[in-house]
């Protein structure tokens, strides 16, 4: 009997021992053992156990050890994802398809974020600000889920955005300006916005602004004309003076008089001097040269500066430590480049 509970104490210090070596290895280990703790409630995430390095789990793909790819899609998951927030090198976060709630935990920890896939979930509250301060972001789809309130302008902070989709939730008030150079997937239908469409991104389709009734502007139908003011604008009346085939403006302020437009008391149109058809020739060819000879100097001054800097290097060199084919696709690729996807040249393989 006494041979019991030394077995079980021994077997107590051995999974302790496993807990403290695996996180001296890797030091994401005990976040990612925290949100399976506290996520996985239909026990999806098998692979995931103390007696296996954090880089083998399924979804986990890691950089010198450290968590840089985290995929969890449509395993009905749940409650909150903070515990991944201390995941400091994430360059991927993909958790479409699952049953997370709740407002988003901050996110500034994100710093080398990437690509950031949140969509059909339940998440709620107002536009996660912290989401603002990831400015190495391409990737951002909060699509179906309850987010509400407005859409803030700090958006433009994320100068490399990509994609932008917002579609089905719940916010409301105006589209602010959004003046993101580099967007090209843009989406915030099913929605409660209102008000004109900003200019800046009427060149996406009509699909990207549907189901906002209150919504109006290019690609939309036009907004309602304000109602012109009584007396706003002069009104054009009959003319007053006989002969005179001149309207004449009559103000609706006294402050301010009609004006008589100029007569021409001279100028015979006859009475202008020609330009001589030899002249007419000289302006054209002597046009032509300071056009050629301006267009010379630029090609040698760009060309002179082009050859300057492939000297020194300081033209791109094709493979660096990390290549982007724009991609929405949250998965990993194979070495090398692939229209439409994105590809991690990340100098270091992930870990077996």
């Amino acid at each position: 009997m006494a041979a019991a509970p030394s077995h079980l104490i021994a077997s107590f210090m051995v999974f302790h021992f496993l807990l403290l070596v695996q996180g001296s290895i890797n030091p994401d280990f005990e976040a990612l053992l925290a949100f399976k703790t506290a996520s996985d409630t239909y026990k999806k995430l098998t692979t995931w156990n103390t007696n296996t390095d954090p880089c083998t789990w399924d979804g986990v793909s890691c950089i010198r050890n450290r968590v840089s790819r985290l995929v969890l899609e449509n395993l009905d998951l749940q409650g909150s994802i903070e515990p991944l927030t201390s995941l400091t090198q994430l360059r991927v976060l993909s958790l479409k398809g699952n049953r997370f709630s709740g407002p988003l935990p901050s996110l500034s920890n994100f710093t080398a974020l990437k690509l950031l896939f949140l969509s059909d979930n339940d998440f709620s509250g107002e536009f996660p600000l912290s989401v603002t301060s990831l400015f190495r972001l391409y990737r951002l789809d909060l699509s179906h889920n309850n987010f509400s309130g407005e859409i803030p302008a700090m958006v433009n902070r994320l100068t490399h955005l990509l994609t932008l989709r917002l579609d089905e939730n719940q916010f409301s008030g105006n589209i602010p300006d959004v003046n993101l150079p580099s967007l090209q997937d843009f989406n915030v239908s099913g929605n409660s916005l209102s008000g004109e469409i900003p200019k800046s991104l009427s060149g996406f389709p009509e699909s990207s602004f549907g189901q906002n009734p209150s919504l109006c502007g290019a690609p939309m139908g036009k907004c309602a004309a304000e109602p012109s003011k009584p007396g706003f604008e002069g009104a054009i009346a009959s003319p007053l003076v006989p002969g005179n085939n001149i309207p004449t403006t009559v103000s609706s302020s006294p402050s301010t008089m009609p004006k008589t437009p100029p007569t021409n008391s001279g100028n015979h149109p006859n009475g202008g001097s020609k330009i001589s058809p030899v002249a007419l020739i000289a302006i054209i060819v002597g046009d032509v040269v300071v056009l050629g000879i301006v267009c010379a100097l630029l090609y040698c001054y760009f060309w002179r500066n082009y050859s300057a800097k492939l000297k020194e290097g300081k033209v791109s060199k094709l493979f660096e430590s990390e290549k982007i084919v724009y991609s929405s696709s949250p998965y990993p690729a194979q070495a090398g480049f692939e229209r439409g996807r994105m590809v991690f040249f990340e100098g270091e393989k992930s870990c077996p």
